[in-house]
C-alpha cells in the first residue's frame, strides 16, 4: 500500500523497505570490503636497475585489521551478529548496510590519521 503526501511524493507504508537495487548495492560493498579484510595486498616493485623485485606492502592493510580488532570491536561484534541473523534466514528483505558503514566508518575514522604519516 502507498500513500501519497503533499507535493506528490510516494512514501511506503513500510518504514524499512528497500529496493533490490539498494540490497544488492549493499551486498556487493559487503563483500568487497570483507576481500579487503580477507586478502593481504601486495604490490610489485619494477625497477629497470634491479634484478630482483621487492613485494611492497601496503601498511594501510595492517593498520585497518588492528583498529578494526581494538578499537571497532563492538561495531565488528553487531555487524557479525546481524550477519548470521540474515544468512539464517531464507526469505529476507534485511540487509546489514546500516552495520557494514558503520563498522567501516569507524575502522576508517581510527586509521585515517596513522596511514597518513606513511604517505610520502
Amino acid at each position: 500500500m502507498l500513500h501519497y503526501v503533499k507535493g506528490g511524493d510516494i512514501i511506503s507504508d513500510q518504514p524499512h523497505s528497500l529496493s533490490l537495487t539498494t540490497i544488492a548495492m549493499a551486498a556487493e560493498i559487503f563483500e568487497k570490503l570483507s576481500n579487503i579484510f580477507s586478502s593481504s595486498v601486495s604490490v610489485k616493485a619494477e625497477e629497470e636497475d634491479e634484478e630482483e623485485e621487492e613485494d611492497l606492502v601496503d601498511p594501510a592493510t595492517a593498520i585497518k585489521e588492528a583498529c578494526a580488532e581494538n578499537n571497532c570491536a563492538a561495531l565488528k561484534a553487531k555487524l557479525d551478529e546481524c550477519n548470521d541473523r540474515v544468512r539464517g534466514k531464507t526469505k529476507t528483505t534485511e540487509t546489514c548496510f546500516e552495520e557494514i558503514l558503520d563498522f567501516y566508518h569507524c575502522v576508517d575514522h581510527c586509521a585515517a590519521s596513522e596511514i597518513f604519516k606513511h604517505v610520502k
